[in-house]
């Protein structure tokens, strides 16, 4: 959970000191950021998977435990790749998402930068993937948080000038960025190869075996890949329709999600701890217990959600001033922090079912939940009441919310159900 929050806080502090140089900087950071996670985010479900099926496979064969790792090894390899060259076409054809000319001119450059730092980023995650899957999790946490610590200071360097450097604004935020997900690969990777509990067989490639690993994975990926890029294209909707409604909308949208973003994360982290516990009983056959992992992460995430709504409510005017001093920015934002505070509670519920269900490597089904709740009502519902009402960008959370509350009403049922359905087998 420590990682997973770190992770997000880097981009949080990101825009909190962007936002020193106006709103204008910040909804450029807010876009080329959701244009970034559109791209890279479907990468990144694939790769979610991996966690869980090591760890069920340490339950087996310790053999097949290192194909498997360098099976998500290849796959990373092949992520990366076609995730860097969507990215590039994202970045030549920027005009398409509609945004201001000041915005555009300002996001460009610094896209163009982050856009090298995915490369990195999988890297790091695929490397995660496998200490996590080791049941080794303070790694990523430390590395996570001493890359923090760099992309501060280097931002403080950077964006402002400070200890006789250029002062690159916006841009520097992006060479801060890319400098410190370097960092973190370098620090999992080597975390991984020099572990004794790791064992990874760089001599003995074994076709046969690997392909299967490698099919097995894409099979589970590609599903979990789509559940991230239906929800997360949804919210990056929301940012585009933020924009054409304005630019202090969309630098609005832009402080309400980043801090929604950041309480996701407990989630997140309170997920893949699910997933992973999860896919070691579900693979041993132990259906209770199981079940109880999964009640146990439901309790867990509404007590953090809980938290945050609460925070959300009473402390939205000062989190929403340490981004931006603009009146207009401030007053639009206060608002869609009490929404944000509201869906907390279905955001963390979702989180937790999509996590549990894909240690139980059932990840088709609610592919097609996301799919539906997220492009068939969302993005339509957010658009509509977003461009065609007064109500705007209250609208616009107003439909991501209820897209999340169906969500965590279908998910959870369809957890609950597959595990009481194989207790009474």
């Amino acid at each position: 959970m420590a990682a997973n929050v770190g992770f997000v806080l880097m981009g949080l502090i990101d825009n909190a000191m962007v936002g020193k140089l106006g709103y204008v900087p910040l909804a450029a950071a807010g876009i080329s950021n959701t244009a970034f996670f559109i791209a890279t985010i479907f990468g990144i479900g694939v790769l979610m998977v991996f966690s869980a099926n090591i760890a069920a496979e340490q339950t087996r064969k310790q053999a097949e435990t290192e194909s498997l790792i360098g099976a998500s090894l290849i796959i990373n390899v092949l992520v990366t790749v076609f995730t860097f060259l969507i990215l590039l076409l994202i970045h030549h054809y920027f005009h398409i998402f509609g945004q201001t000319e000041a915005v555009n001119e300002a996001a460009l450059p610094y896209l163009k930068i982050v856009i090298y730092s995915s490369i990195p980023m999988f890297l790091f995650l695929t490397f995660k993937s496998v200490s996590d899957g080791h049941n080794l999790t303070k790694a990523a946490m430390y590395g996570t948080f001493l890359a923090l610590g760099l992309n501060v200071f280097l931002n403080w360097v950077l964006i402002f000038g400070n200890l006789g450097a250029p002062a690159y604004g916006l841009v520097g935020a992006g060479y801060a960025t890319l400098t410190s997900r370097s960092f973190m690969a370098i620090f999992m990777l080597l975390y991984c190869v020099y572990h004794k509990k790791i064992v990874f067989y760089w001599t003995t490639f074994r076709t046969k075996i690997y392909q299967k690993h490698i099919k097995s994975l894409l099979a589970l990926g590609i599903p979990s890949g789509g559940q991230f890029f239906f929800e997360v294209s949804a919210f990056a909707g929301a940012a585009i329709i933020a924009g054409w409604i304005g630019e202090h909308e969309l630098a609005a949208h832009t402080v309400a999600i980043q801090l929604a973003a950041f309480t996701y994360m407990f989630a997140s982290g309170i997920s893949v701890a699910g997933m992973i516990k999860t896919g070691e009983t579900w693979a041993q056959k132990k259906h209770q217990k199981t079940l109880d992992i999964g009640r146990n992460t439901y309790f867990l995430v509404t007590f953090f959600m809980a938290i945050s709504a609460i925070l959300f409510v009473l402390f939205r005017f000062p989190l929403v001033r340490l981004f931006s001093e603009n009146i207009e920015v401030i007053a639009i934002a206060s608002q869609l922090m009490i929404l944000a505070a509201f869906f907390q509670f279905f955001d963390g519920i979702q989180a937790v079912s999509l996590g549990l269900l894909r240690g139980m490597n059932d990840t088709k089904v609610p592919s097609y939940i996301t799919l539906a709740v997220y492009w068939a009502i969302a993005l339509p519902l957010a658009y509509w009441l977003g461009i065609h009402t007064d109500l705007k960008m209250t609208g616009v959370w107003i439909a991501l919310t209820l897209a999340l509350i169906l969500a965590s009403v279908f998910l959870y049922a369809r957890f609950m159900n597959i595990t009481k359905r194989q207790l009474l087998h």
